[in-house]
């Protein structure tokens, strides 16, 4: 119930507003009345509330002058203005302290009525928003942000080691790398210009700036799906993005990067001009090399030296760019198969796709370079897709796969070893011997599928399943895909989201709640995984769904 105050100097206009109005259905109870300004903002200071609901001539204080102070002293309270004047000033001058609405006397009751509603909801969004970043706060104090940073640092710096498990690593974090477009960008700010900010304002508390940066980079990021940033110091601030098209790309990445510069630049260095520099790396169709992105994001940067104050730099089509853009413009589609049939353990697949994919290698007549870092990447793709997967890696693939790569001498025998080996490894995979009977190993997928529902509501691992049932985490893994078609991750991710259309429908929780009740801990990635489950948001879900069962 939100908290309102009537201020009109007319006894018989304000008791009417008063008692005539169903303010207890709408949403708002009565806490104050108030016959002048003056008066309305002592009672403020005694008694905040929500709405002020305000005439604008009245003796000793208007009005206009009221919700002028009221806007510097208590910026939180909506405004609504009641008038008998309707001129154009009166309305540009509310405008300007932002009101909700001006409504003219004499007022219609449905006018009235209708403008509530609106403010009402307007007011439950900005609730939710607030509590929603209060919730997100939470856990990123916990520690959980930090987690992630470090795991996303750590591949644009090039860890190939965390592909090992990529899967789930990415979903115990609550991280979504779906997309065909992937670039890393970097804002870095002038170093010197911000110690001279430091100390002019901010007592050298670089922490308490730092955190400043991240509440603007979260509402600038609000409306990206897949976009994730690290604040790498008080001076360097990286990126990820991943995209569906690079139409969408094109639309909103440098636009969202400039608009983030520009506010931290506006909000938060106040005494001192620090200028800054905006690098672009190529966007590549796998997350596998956001590293090269990165890099050449930083070195984009650079360039700022030459050509002057450019604020954004995309890396340029010098001849490593050129290289770059012709392994991206011909990278293979059936490297995503091979991976795919190599872990399901279908060797002929693997080897069909693996020779479709170099016949077009060679039609397209590529450097040598180009074909050879393909297959360093279908290793690193391969890598991440297969889950535990250490010991077999190592028995087929080994340590001098990378070495012949490189020093291979021309592509038939290049092809004939990387056939070799990747038919191996879905042979290996194919191969798992099955320690169980077909009853005994539905009744062990069952028990698991009973012990995910039970946990639905925490951080489910693999290894917290696979331990429950007895199993190593790689035959566990193994044996739920052959049983029931899909991996464990999409069968948690289905439960979850139909729980999650339940809760929606049934109970008035907040967005960021459903997810707690579910196992997120970031409402915006659990809004994004459910969107793409259901083609609707969370609030659309539940606004649709309580239409429908209406009688």
């Amino acid at each position: 119930m939100y908290r309102l105050m009537v201020v009109e100097d007319e006894d018989m206009i304000r008791k009417g507003i008063v008692n005539s109005i169903p303010w207890q259905s709408l949403g708002f109870t009565v806490v104050a009345e108030s016959a002048n300004g003056k008066d309305a903002l002592e009672q403020l200071e005694k008694n905040p509330v929500d709405v002020l609901l305000t005439d604008i001539k009245m003796p000793i204080m208007g009005g206009t002058e009221l919700s002028k102070k009221t806007r510097q002293l208590y910026p939180d309270i909506e405004i609504i203005i009641l008038s008998g004047f309707a001129e154009f000033e009166y309305a540009r001058q509310a405008i300007g302290f932002r009101a909700f609405d001006y409504l003219l006397k004499p007022t219609n009751k449905k006018k009235l009525l209708d403008t509530f509603a609106e403010l009402k909801e307007s007011m439950d969004q900005k609730r939710e928003m607030r509590e929603e970043v209060f919730y997100s706060n939470l856990y990123i104090s916990a520690g959980y942000e930090t987690m992630r940073n470090e795991f996303l640092q750590s591949m644009l710096e090039g860890d190939t080691s965390l592909f090992n498990d990529f899967d789930e690593k990415i979903t115990s974090l609550e991280l979504d790398f779906s997309g065909h477009y992937f670039t890393a960008a970097t804002i870095k700010f002038d170093r010197k210009s911000i110690f001279k900010e430091l100390e002019s304002s901010w007592a050298t508390d670089k922490r308490l700036l730092t955190f400043s940066y991240r509440n603007i980079l979260k509402e600038e990021l609000s409306n990206i799906d897949n976009a994730y940033y690290m604040v790498k110091d008080y001076d360097t601030i990286d990126f990820i993005f991943c995209f569906s098209s690079m139409e969408e790309q094109n639309a909103q990445m440098i636009p969202c990067l400039e608009s983030i510069s520009e506010n931290i630049h506006n909000c938060l260095f106040k005494y001192v001009t620090v200028p800054y520099t905006i690098g672009i790396g190529l966007s590549y169709p796998s997350i596998h090399h956001i590293a090269k992105s990165y890099n050449q994001a930083k070195r984009s940067i650079q360039n700022n030296f030459y050509l002057g104050n450019q604020r954004v730099q995309i890396y340029q089509d010098n001849n490593e760019s050129k290289y770059e853009q012709n392994f991206i413009r011909f990278y293979p589609e059936e490297m995503e198969l091979v991976v795919a049939s190599i872990s399901n353990g279908s060797y002929a697949d693997t080897k069909k796709y693996l020779t479709s994919m170099f016949q077009m290698l060679i039609e397209q007549n590529l450097l040598p370079e180009i074909v050879k870092n393909y297959c360093v990447a279908l290793k690193l793709m391969v890598q991440s897709k297969i889950t535990n997967s250490y010991e077999v890696l190592e028995k087929i693939i080994g340590d001098e796969y990378n070495d012949f790569v490189k020093e291979a001498l021309n592509v038939k025998e290049l092809e004939a070893y990387i056939v070799n080996v990747m038919v191996a490894l879905a042979k290996e995979i194919d191969q798992t011997v099955d320690p169980l009977e077909i009853k005994e190993q539905h009744k062990v997928i069952d028990k698991a599928k009973a012990y995910i529902a039970a946990h639905l509501s925490e951080k489910i691992t693999l290894k917290m399943i696979s331990e429950n049932v007895y199993l190593s985490e790689t035959y566990f893994s193994f044996l739920f895909k052959k049983i029931t078609g899909v991996t464990y991750i999409d069968y948690i991710q289905k439960l979850r989201m139909q729980e999650a259309k339940k809760l929606l429908v049934n109970t008035n929780y907040k967005v960021y709640k459903v997810a707690e009740l579910i196992g997120y801990s970031d409402y915006k990635y659990f809004s994004v995984q459910f969107k793409k489950y259901v083609a609707l948001t969370p609030k659309e879900y539940r606004n649709q769904g309580r239409r429908e069962v209406k009688p």
